[in-house]
């Protein structure tokens, strides 16, 4: 039974991928039978009961798609309909052609088809429970004989039609067949007629090759895959685990010659005696799909994560820093305070954290030297220790030993910021945060890019981020703004953080600066949140900086404030039904915003099931994991808001998925005493829930002058104090030092 959809479905998918040679998606969807669309590159399976779906069945129809998707053309019901050919007829001849063509292409396949037929069997796919098969029609039977169903029988002239049908090797040749089969049975149906003595009689020395030739479908060989003139192979005649079946000659010989005759009779007569042929099987087929089909299951769409050359969209440090930064040195005056006093602010904010970013290096350095012995592998030598050598009446060990220090973990960080309008009261202490965290990695020579993400007006710029593929995600327009480098200089450096300083300062209403906030460029204005638009983007710069840099591993950090914009959408295809375009497939859109999705990733060939807005940014994060080897993936949400960095509770609740009010009150005054709250869901390794406002703001106050003159004892106290308050309101730098030592 298929007990957990999702690595069902990752498995065929990966299958049908193999067997067709090509990217091929496989969906579910509420629809009577499979399907496979070549415009599209889909195969697509209904939704199936859990209690019904077995993995032989499974497994078939995979298998059977795969095969018109490698060999059935799309206009051929088309065509098959102009010629007025029942299209009954048509499929069930098509099906033997491309079945058989699957089971030379992989013999392996020959037990899936052979397994899966017996299970539809045995569920009455065909509606064969409770009759005698030699009372079914000549399409029927031969439809049932290749579908492996045991001890169909056939008149020496009814050999004939079998062996044309497993025979056929183009779609012409089976809309010929169809039709040719459907005009003799017209012709020839059966009358109430006892004679069963005008039904042939058997072949019963098994050597001719008629009969050889007509043995069914899984013994003939496609000439057409082989290359070969022609020539079919006959059977073995073991065709035990297999897959394949042998006609046999319907005769007295084969039955009683008393009671069966009446049976006999019934099987030349070929059921319905009145009107056009039918092929009951292939209807009851239909029927037998739609009673495995689970109708009130919740239809997913399914989409793809697009390939994007990230460079597109990265707006690079120097184009920052001329722009951005020179936005506002063009608007400087003669006389203007605004400039100098945010600098000034900047430079003494950097002076004071040295002393603590230099603390943090010292901690830094400490703990991976503590690792790295912990980690230490002790050996002996050939050489003996002298010093030992009169220890050997009762000392063995008489050798030198030496100690290997393994080496340490080359770590990288890219952080990715939320550049959006609701940080604009939390913007100072997140730049003040990030600025810590970027001295550090300088001081111990970690390489980092610094991102934040944004649709401000750089959208406007029309610019093509992703070649369009059905089934991709939609990527709404938005921008990296590359503000830090680690190949960057530090006067650049120092300009950006100047730079990023006044524009945050303008939102405290010039509160902690003196003159009028000047201009700049609107192209850096803070947006919406296309979070899940830059999980993406790191999917293919992630893997690029682990090159360019040649780090063993990554930190790949991402700050918000807020949950991702909605997803746009997923491309696809419509058919022009009228008008000039008529026929042709047009590109549109359609919304997946707040539907139960499936993602894939075509790259690592894995698939996410995702139920809600929310878990949509939680799935991207796991597939980014699953793209980088090595790599962790921290995630910090700021909840609070306001100067005192009040904290939402609602965006609590969300975040941990739990609404039991005195629970959640309880994560909150975690919170709110420790200025952090670590959680395990969202699919980050490790994520973070910060307090907004003041809480986010470095400390960077000197001991009091009350400490003047103080003990030594005291004063060492106060001092330990005073780091462990700073560091604690670094907790960017202090969550960092902890993964990267």
């Amino acid at each position: 039974m298929m007990r957990n959809k999702g690595i069902v479905m990752k498995n065929k998918s990966t299958l049908a991928k193999l067997l067709s040679e090509e990217d091929v998606n496989v969906v579910h969807k509420q629809m009577p039978t499979a399907y496979f669309d070549s415009k599209k590159r889909e195969l697509g399976l209904p939704i199936w009961k859990e209690e019904e779906m077995t993995k032989e069945i499974y497994d078939l129809m995979v298998c059977h798609e795969i095969g018109h998707a490698l060999w059935t053309p799309l206009d051929m019901l088309e065509k098959a309909g102009l010629r007025n050919i029942d299209h009954s007829f048509v499929n069930i001849i098509e099906d033997v052609r491309i079945e058989k063509k699957v089971q030379n292409k992989y013999p392996g396949s020959r037990s899936v088809f052979k397994r899966g037929y017996i299970d539809l069997i045995k569920k009455d796919f065909f509606g064969t429970n409770g009759r005698d098969i030699d009372s079914f029609n000549l399409i029927d039977r031969i439809n049932l004989f290749f579908k492996n169903v045991p001890d169909v029988t056939f008149s020496d002239e009814e050999n004939v039609w079998v062996k044309k049908v497993s025979g056929v090797k183009t779609e012409d040749e089976v809309l010929d067949l169809a039709e040719e089969l459907y005009a003799w049975m017209s012709e020839n149906k059966p009358e109430e007629d006892e004679n069963e003595n005008e039904m042939g009689m058997p072949d019963e020395s098994g050597d001719s090759d008629e009969s050889e030739e007509s043995a069914g479908g899984g013994n003939t060989t496609d000439s057409d895959d082989e290359g070969s003139s022609g020539s079919t192979s006959s059977s073995t005649g073991d065709n035990e685990g297999d897959g394949e079946l042998t006609p046999t000659n319907n005769s007295n010989s084969d039955k009683s010659e008393t009671n069966e005759s009446s049976d006999t009779t019934e099987t030349s007569s070929g059921g319905d005696n009145s009107g056009v042929p039918k092929a009951e099987t292939d209807t009851a087929a239909k029927n037998g799909m739609d009673s495995l089909r689970d109708k009130n299951a919740v239809e997913s769409v399914y989409v793809n994560i697009p390939k994007i050359d990230a460079t597109k969209i990265i707006v690079d440090y120097k184009t920052v820093h001329k722009e951005f930064y020179g936005s506002y040195v063009a608007e400087t005056n003669e006389g203007e305070t605004y400039f100098p006093s945010t600098l000034n602010e900047l430079t003494k904010i950097k002076e004071e954290s040295k002393k603590t970013v230099a603390y943090m290096v010292k901690e830094f350095e400490m703990k991976k030297s503590a690792d790295q012995y912990a980690r230490a592998a002790v050996s002996k030598t050939g050489s003996l220790d002298m010093s030992k050598l009169h220890t050997y009446k009762y000392n063995e060990d008489l050798f030198k030993k030496v100690t290997t220090l393994p080496g340490a973990t080359n770590h990288g960080m890219v952080m990715v910021l939320d550049w959006s309008g609701s940080m604009y009261e939390n913007l100072k202490g997140t730049l003040a945060q990030l600025f810590n965290l970027i001295w550090f990695c300088r001081k111990v020579k970690i390489p980092f890019e610094v991102y934040a993400f944004s649709d401000s007006r750089l959208r406007r710029q029309n610019l093509k981020i992703q070649d369009f593929k059905v089934n991709d995600i939609i990527l709404n327009d938005f921008r990296l703004l590359n503000f830090f480098s680690s190949k960057m200089s530090l006067s650049q450096e120092m300009d950006i953080m100047h730079a990023l300083w006044m524009y945050a300062s303008r939102w405290n209403r010039g509160k902690d600066v003196s003159g009028y906030a000047l201009n700049y460029n609107a192209n850096y204005d803070l947006g919406s949140t296309p979070l899940n638009e830059a999980i993406i983007a790191m999917m293919d710069i992630v893997p690029k900086f682990k090159t360019e840099t040649r780090v063993q591993k990554v930190n790949t950090i991402f700050l918000t404030d807020g949950i991702s914009n909605s997803l746009q959408g997923a491309f696809d295809y419509n058919l022009v039904t009228d008008g000039p375009d008529k026929g042709k497939h047009i590109k549109v859109d359609k919304s997946i915003s707040y539907k139960s999705i499936v993602i894939s990733d075509p790259v690592v060939g894995k698939t996410y099931e995702s139920k809600d807005r929310l878990e949509h940014t939680n799935k991207l994060i796991k597939a980014l994991k699953n793209r980088v080897e090595n790599m962790n993936v921290i995630g910090f949400f700021i909840a609070g808001s306001g100067r005192s960095g009040r904290v939402n509770k609602r965006i609590i609740a969300n975040v941990i998925n739990e609404y039991d009010r005195t629970k959640v009150m309880e994560k909150v005054k975690f919170l709110n005493k420790n200025k952090y709250l670590a959680v395990t869901q969202c699919g980050y390794d490790e994520y973070y829930i910060l307090p907004g406002g003041n809480s986010l703001n470095v400390e960077n106050e000197n001991l009091s002058d009350d400490l003047v003159g103080a003990s030594k004892a005291k004063l060492k106290t106060a001092f330990g104090k005073s780091m462990k308050g700073k560091i604690e309101s670094r907790q960017l730098l202090n969550k960092f030092v902890k993964l990267v030592a």
